[in-house]
């Protein structure tokens, strides 16, 4: 299964994922959280890329100190690697207090809780 195929079957199980965030200038290390959606966001340029949107619950984090976990976090979806569905963790209830299911950047939804 691919990065996609992996996150649309955690959204639509409502299941947490571990997973890793390889990108220049952040922390590596795993994270876990609740993915909320994947979505494809149109830069101002035209540009596209797949994008998580992420309740991000543990692991390493860069913006810890300025929004403390959980906390939505914004991921490339190709630089992420070894996710992992948590099967044996309880479903997520998608109601963080953040989450506006009807948020502009979800007009092209690939998957969304």
């Amino acid at each position: 299964m691919n990065n996609i195929d992996i996150l649309k079957k955690a959204i639509e199980s409502k299941k947490p994922i571990s997973y890793e965030y390889i990108k220049p200038g952040k922390t590596p290390g795993r994270r876990t959280g609740d993915p909320y959606a994947v979505f494809v966001f149109t830069a101002k340029d035209g540009t596209q890329s797949t994008k998580l949107h992420v309740v991000q619950t543990s692991g390493v984090s860069d913006s810890s100190d300025r929004q403390p976990l959980p906390s939505f976090r914004t991921h490339e979806v190709e630089l992420l690697s070894n996710i992992t569905i948590l099967d044996s963790e309880p479903n997520f209830t998608p109601n963080h207090p953040d989450y506006n299911p009807n948020w502009e950047k979800y007009d092209n939804v690939i998957a969304q809780a």
